[in-house]
């Protein structure tokens, strides 16, 4: 049997499992039936994935000891997995609508994943108004990030609804590095590996300003984030919002404002916070920041795994003016930006882990979500593909990212783009976050505000929040 090791970055994310706090990533996929097979379709599909016994990295691997608190595990490929298990039938009373899927979704989230098998999940849900059913996939963090995890699901979709010979998402393989011998794939990544002399005196001048250095009110680093009620220790139970926008309306925000994508997600999300925060009456005079993950994947790699840098933002929260709030947050991002894209290539994701390390050094002993936060929300924004996607014919219309809160970050906004459509994930502690539902409200009426401040108009055409 074949054994990997997983890196550092990986363990990590392995360590700090735990019930309260299991780290597991997942998407909500929400699919149209095929018209000419309704009444069949989900029974035959649960029938075909529990048949399918061919799997592909990450699928095909579990710890070859159960254990979360190791150094750099080893992980072994297996091949007789139980697919009753990991293949689940679950069914809404019909018509089940957008609140009943998520509370099922809030629960099954809650609940961690076995470290005896292989980490991963899918639950096929039928019943929903419409004619739609749902997939919820949930895989460790340790064996994919939000790029990886995007690139397993979309690699089995198909690009037309009537494509042959579709295979479930494990049984589908990337072919890209047959060919190259084993030992010089292991030399390339060795070599690729090791900083020289002058990238550690980059990376050490960095990781101080990050640690130790002041905020301007737009630089932020880990001394910035003031206490909130978002920073607080959490417990099992996960709430679930979801909201989406034609991809096309944020962009035309984002033009009109000369601003990213990226950017008017964060002050969406700084918007949505200042109002729940306000209505709560616990607003922090200080703008609560963000931790915002960057893909540091090679756009023509193949290899699954995590492969992420960190950069750190306001989210604008302590500005009242939607207009100054976003102008605040394009110069925050704008430095971190410049200040990751400064060190040394191939540095990046070595930087970001050492300068988290005081944060999982908090989660490991029980101090996060007791002391001052290092940050207060995690944002990010994962591209999907620009045309429709199909699974045996039934078209994908939505993939919302179900995330991971954690102690001291009780709330998680993820955002998926495909086929025109952005969709926002929200995910948090269900005791932590009361009335969450507010937030997915408050999206819609937050982009509404931004369109008609920098575009002149309010086109509020929008798929319904979900929330849970």
């Amino acid at each position: 049997m074949v054994a990997r090791r997983l890196s550092l970055l990986d363990t990590n994310f392995l360590q700090l499992e735990s019930a309260r706090q299991p780290m597991h990533v997942a998407g909500l996929m929400i699919f149209e039936l095929p018209a000419n097979n309704k009444l069949e379709f989900v029974g035959e599909l649960v029938q075909c994935f529990r048949g399918c016994k061919v799997f592909h990295n990450p699928w095909n691997y579990r710890l070859q000891s159960a254990s979360r608190m190791q150094f750099m595990p080893l992980l072994q490929e297996v091949h007789d997995i139980d697919m009753e298990y990991h293949v689940r039938h679950l069914a809404l009373p019909r018509p089940g609508g957008e609140r009943e899927l998520g509370q099922m979704i809030a629960r099954l989230h809650s609940q961690p994943l076995d470290l005896r098998r292989p980490m991963w999940e899918v639950h096929i849900i039928e019943g929903l108004e419409n004619d739609r059913f749902a997939i919820y996939l949930k895989i460790h963090h340790c064996l994919v990030d939000g790029v990886s995890a995007t690139k397993i699901l979309m690699r089995a979709l198909a690009t037309e609804p009537d494509a042959l010979g579709q295979l479930p998402f494990w049984a589908v393989s990337d072919d890209s590095s047959k060919g190259i011998p084993r030992a010089q794939l292991k030399a390339e990544r060795k070599k690729s590996s090791l900083p020289t002399a002058a990238d550690v005196l980059a990376i050490s001048r960095t990781l101080a300003y990050t640690w130790f250095g002041k905020s301007d009110g737009e630089e932020v680093t880990l001394r910035s984030a003031p206490r909130s009620i978002i920073n607080d220790r959490i417990h099992t139970q996960r709430r679930f919002a979801t909201h989406a926008e034609p991809l096309d309306r944020i962009k035309a925000i984002a033009k009109g404002a000369d601003a990213s994508l990226n950017d008017i997600v964060l002050a969406l999300t700084g918007t949505v916070l200042r109002e729940y925060l306000e209505n709560h009456n616990a607003l922090p005079e200080e703008g609560l920041t963000a931790s915002i993950p960057v893909s540091l994947h090679d756009p023509n790699a193949k290899e699954i795994k995590n492969n992420i840098g960190m950069i750190f933002a306001t989210t604008g929260t302590h500005i009242a003016d939607d207009r100054r709030r976003l102008e605040v947050i394009k110069a925050s991002t704008n430095k971190a930006k410049a200040r990751l894209q400064a060190l040394p290539s191939g540095t990046q994701s070595l930087y970001s882990n050492i300068m988290l390390l005081p944060y999982v050094g908090s989660l490991i002993t029980g101090m996060a979500g007791r002391a001052k936060p290092a940050f207060n929300v995690v944002v990010s924004n994962v591209p999907g593909p620009k045309e429709p996607r199909y699974l045996f014919g039934a078209r994908l219309t939505n993939l919302y990212p179900v995330s991971i809160p954690m102690h001291g970050g009780a709330l998680n906004v993820t955002c998926f783009s495909h086929a025109g459509i952005l969709n926002f994930g929200l995910t948090a502690c269900r005791d932590s976050l009361p009335q969450m539902q507010q937030m997915a409200v408050s999206l819609g009426r937050a982009v509404d505000r931004y369109e008609e401040l920098y575009c002149g108009k309010v086109t509020p055409i929008r798929s319904a929040s979900g929330t849970h």
